[in-house]
């Protein structure tokens, strides 16, 4: 059987979320796997939901897990650029089984600059394997990391990307977006390799379920048809857009439900003003009808066991509606093919190709939401941008400088391209008669293609997971983060365009 097995799961938080849904749905099916596991530790930066973290462990088939919680390991901004001794002690400790291994979930997105740079090096002191599970990345427009990173002592943005993305015979890369592939394989070689994440379990509403959803609906809706956003209130996913899209059809009375409220205190402002604007101009819109991550934030003061499931949801609603202007791997794309829903979305290019290996056939999407110029105050949308830009550009690192913003001056501009305050000026002149109607379209995923590999994408792997330390076939790949740059650029100016995500 050979030696036994620690695994150590790290994540920031447990709040709701795409990361904790593949901790919850993924574990279950790595431990199989390893088969020489005795012992999980679910290590946390800071831990609100027990009930999580209780279901977690009755789901680990008899596998003890324990819990570690270290406020130092939590989302950081501006603080040490070191983890505290005593941290630092625990994780070794957590470390010095005769065989561990760390699956280490969204250190690429940069919210523990100090842990992210510890924690390669004492996985390789004391021989420890360390997996990289990336979900997304800081300088996806996460500029407000930069200032973390010059706290830390680096002194470009090429270093910083070298530690992002560290190589060593320990350490293997598991990257969610399949188009992040090529480049993270360009500093890490064969230790880089896609996995996607673990599919829903597929077990659709039954029709009693669907029935309680409809009526749960209806009563919050006053009867309208339901078209849903099974989302968190996040500035990219572009929830303006959503009831833009609702507001415009003239033919139907439908209203726009979302699922979820804000996840971070960032969020709060600009979902905040969207709400109370919807309520003062009557949209059609119910927002977070299942709260959001922390019990304060459900408007109904509902238990979970009393909401329906955002599977009976998507089946009780007309159609599923996804405007994000950015994502990482896609689940409620798979939801509502493998419940059959109409769908309307934004075309995301470096997302579609995580679809085609599952079988999955996904609507293109749409590419743009044009809006006449004098449904808003251009010259207002001008000036705010450029002052925005000049209170960003700080920020940013010189490398990319010399990038600015552009200034549309065509007679349409995509709505996701507007900023929040110039997306509500449209939604209030209410001037929808130039909208061609976005027609929902049924996404495909036969039966008999529903097949998830995820476990296999992991041990299929060119390198061996046996628990030694093995040296990378194509070692010589391994390089500096020089070529990323080009990649960090592209992703920039494509950042640039949607105001939306900017800080």
């Amino acid at each position: 059987m050979g030696k036994q097995m620690r695994l150590v799961v790290f994540h920031y938080h447990d709040r709701p979320g795409g990361v904790r849904q593949v901790i919850s749905r993924g574990l279950p099916l790595l431990l199989p796997c390893f088969g020489r596991v005795n012992e999980v530790v679910l290590l946390l930066g800071e831990m609100t939901d027990p009930a999580w973290v209780e279901s977690l462990e009755a789901s680990l088939n008899g596998v003890p897990m324990r819990l570690v919680v270290l406020g130092d390991l939590s989302y950081l901004s501006g603080g040490p650029a070191v983890l505290g001794k005593e941290t630092r002690q625990r994780v070794l400790e957590l470390l010095s089984a005769p065989d561990s291994l760390v699956w280490a979930h969204n250190l690429s997105v940069g919210r523990n600059l100090p842990l992210l740079r510890f924690l390669p090096d004492a996985c390789a002191a004391a021989g420890a394997r360390l997996w990289l599970h990336h979900h997304d990345w800081w300088w996806d427009g996460r500029w407000a990391r930069w200032q973390d990173w010059l706290a830390t002592g680096v002194c470009c943005l090429e270093e910083a990307l070298e530690y992002s993305l560290p190589p060593g015979p320990h350490i293997r890369h598991w990257c969610v977006n399949r188009a992040d592939l090529p480049w993270v394989q360009l500093r890490a070689g064969a230790a880089a390799q896609w996995v996607g994440n673990p599919l829903p379990d597929m077990i659709l509403p039954t029709s009693a379920e669907v029935r309680q959803a409809t009526a749960w609906l209806r009563e919050k809706t006053r009867g309208r048809e339901v078209w849903l956003a099974p989302v968190r209130a996040l500035r990219r996913k572009n929830l303006a857009e959503s009831l833009l899209l609702v507001m415009a059809r003239k033919d139907k009375d439908l209203c726009l439900v979302t699922t979820g409220g804000p996840s971070s205190p960032a969020e709060f402002p600009a979902w905040e003003k969207l709400c109370r604007e919807a309520v003062r101009q009557h949209w059609p819109l119910v927002p977070a009808v299942l709260g959001g991550w922390s019990p304060a934030s459900n408007p109904a003061g509902l238990s979970k066991a009393s909401q329906p499931s955002i599977a009976a949801l998507m089946a009780a609603s007309g159609v599923v509606v996804l405007t994000s202007l950015q994502e990482g791997f896609g689940l409620p794309w798979l939801e509502a093919a493998a419940l059959e829903k109409p769908l309307i979305s934004r075309a995301l290019p470096d997302m579609t190709g995580n679809f085609a290996p599952l079988g999955c056939a996904i609507p293109p999407g749409y590419e743009s939401l044009p809006v006449p110029l004098g449904a808003l105050d251009a010259r207002a949308e001008s000036d705010r941008l450029h002052e925005r830009y000049d209170r960003l550009a700080p920020l940013l690192p010189d490398e990319i400088k010399i990038f600015t913003p552009k200034c549309d001056p065509a007679e349409f501009r995509d709505f996701g391209k507007l900023s929040g305050e110039a997306q509500l000026q449209v939604l209030r002149q209410g001037k929808f008669s130039d909208f061609a109607p976005i027609q929902p379209a049924v996404p495909v995923w036969p039966v008999e293609r529903r097949i998830d590999a995820w476990v296999d994408r992991f041990f299929n792997s060119p390198l061996p997971m046996d628990g030694q330390l093995h040296i990378v076939p194509d070692a010589e790949t391994v390089r500096p983060a020089g070529p990323l740059l080009t990649e960090v650029r592209r992703r920039h100016l494509s950042w640039l365009e949607h105001p939306l995500l900017w800080p």
